[in-house]
Parts: structure tokens; sequence; C-alpha cells
């Protein structure tokens, strides 16, 4: 119990509370999920909810979260020359802003969370190997990539200075159709549907 009643200190010692408790959150729910989920509902529907918590916990630990605890975001910029690259914001950036400096205690929940969470679902996914279960495995292999991006980008965002170019990643995302391609292939399409 005092364990518990420490770690409520420490949440309420944080600059943002309610948005280091959502970060947690978010990090703490898909696994929840995933681990008791099929106790009292269907794989489907519990399938379901971890990759809409999963979505959920990237979409706010790289927009809102990072900004908040530790004054960092990435984002993965692609243009339309068939490049594309990581663009980093940070507190690094603003010497002259009055910012108030990162709280010690956000930043290190911040980043132990960022790290652990990718560790255990590589956990999982083991033991998903071990025991057959190819199924899970796709759900954990999703789980799996989107932490990991999340930390990898964090990382290169920490170790980024102001005025250098961001460094490349190990390996580019997959382009999705930009409205040129799109309209090609309505072009395409029109042209068999023509009587």
């Amino acid at each position: 119990m005092d364990s518990a009643r420490n770690f409520y200190r420490t949440i309420l010692a944080s600059s943002h509370p309610l948005i280091l408790s959502i970060h947690l959150l978010g990090k703490v729910v898909p696994i929840v999920f995933y681990l008791f989920g099929s106790w009292f509902i269907s794989s489907t529907v519990q399938f379901i909810i971890v990759i809409l918590t999963l979505a959920a916990d990237f979409y706010f630990t790289k927009n809102i979260n990072g900004r908040k605890l530790i004054q960092q975001r990435w984002w993965y910029d692609v243009s339309g020359e068939d490049t594309t690259t990581f663009r980093f914001e940070s507190y690094k950036e603003y010497p002259e802003v009055e910012a108030p400096p990162v709280n010690p205690i956000d930043s290190k929940i911040f980043w132990l969370s960022l790290y652990a969470t990718p560790a255990i679902w590589v956990v999982a996914g083991f033991l998903c190997l071990i025991k057959f279960q190819f199924i899970y495995l796709i759900l954990v292999v999703f789980a799996g990539g989107l932490n990991l991006w999340n930390a990898y980008a964090y990382r290169l965002c920490d170790k980024w200075e102001p005025g250098q170019t961001a460094e490349a990643p190990l390996f580019q995302l997959p382009m999705l159709p930009s409205f040129t391609n799109l309209e090609r292939v309505s072009r395409l399409q029109s042209f068999f549907t023509r009587s």
C-alpha cells in the first residue's frame, strides 16, 4: 500500500499530473487488455480494443505527451520528391523563450515508460511464438512496431540539436499514394469504364 501511495505522490509532484497519468494509462491499458481481455470479451473485440488503444497512445505520446512532459515533438515529413525525413521540435530551439524547465519526474517517467513498453511487447511476441499464437503475434508486432517507432523517434529528437538536419531514419516507411497517383488510377479506371 505504501508503494501505491508513493507512486500517487510522485504523480502529484509532476508538472502535468493529468498528462502524465494519461501517458501511463496509454501504455498500460493496451497491455492489460492484451493480457486479460480474453477473460471477459471475445478475441475479436479484444483485438479491436487493443488496436484502438495503441493508436490513441501513439497519437497522444507523439503529439501531446512529449510536448508537455519533455518539451519535444517529432513528425515524419513526407515531401513530394519521394524523400521522407524526421522533423523535430524541441525546447532547445528557443533559448530566448522563458519556458519552465523540464520536470525531472516527468522526464524520468516518460523515458522509462517509452523504453519499457516496447520491451514488454517484444517479450509478448516471443511468448506468442512459443505458444504458436500467430493471430496474436500480428497484434503484438503491430503494438511493438508503434511503440518502437515512437521510442526511436523520440531518441533521435532528444539527440537532435537545432541547426543540424535531422538524422535519416534506419528504414523508410512505405509511401502512401499521393493525390497525383490517385488521379492517375482514376484516369486509368475511367479508360476501362468508357462505353
